[in-house]
């Protein structure tokens, strides 16, 4: 059921004052091709074992690759450089290294990460929710983390819940 456009933009308005994170997700094909996008939608799910929830569309770029390695690690941004933010925000083209340029440094599981995050956590995917929208959320265990260095994670709220 859609509600009327007025509405619709007034839900809009009132998501949008919802803060998300900014984060690189990022993951290797069994061939170790890299893959790294752009995430926000990222909540921490529980405390035993840790575990965090991130919504993905079905068509983002590094699906595939994590549905089938299962594996993947999440760079936090700091919210004073905007740099890793500008350099993902447009995505990356095929064919392109996603890491062209950067200093990058490795989770214990041997994932690339950005050396300029805050932090990182490399998780195991352990369920997939389809709930008929058009993001499904991703459940996984957080297996190791570690933090390189001290400052805040980047937070932003969207003029619009509606759209990125």
């Amino acid at each position: 059921m859609t509600p009327p456009e007025d509405i619709k933009l007034a839900i809009g308005k009132a998501l949008g004052r919802i803060t998300s994170g900014l984060f690189i997700l990022t993951a290797l094909d069994d061939d170790a091709t890299p893959v790294a996008v752009l995430v926000s939608w990222v909540q921490q799910a529980a405390f035993e074992p840790p575990s965090i929830s991130l919504a993905l569309t079905r068509d983002r770029g590094g699906r595939d690759v994590i549905e089938k390695t299962k594996r993947f690690a999440l760079a936090v941004l700091p919210q004073d450089d905007l740099s890793l933010m500008k350099k993902y925000a447009r995505g990356v083209k095929p064919g392109e290294n996603p890491f062209d340029g950067l200093e990058l440094t490795k989770t214990t599981g041997g994932l690339p990460i950005p050396a300029t995050a805050l932090a990182w956590l490399e998780c195991m995917v352990t369920s997939v929710c389809d709930f008929g929208a058009d993001h499904d959320i991703l459940l996984a265990t957080v297996v190791a983390g570690e933090v390189l260095r001290e400052g805040a994670g980047y937070a932003h709220q969207r003029k619009s819940g509606l759209r990125y």
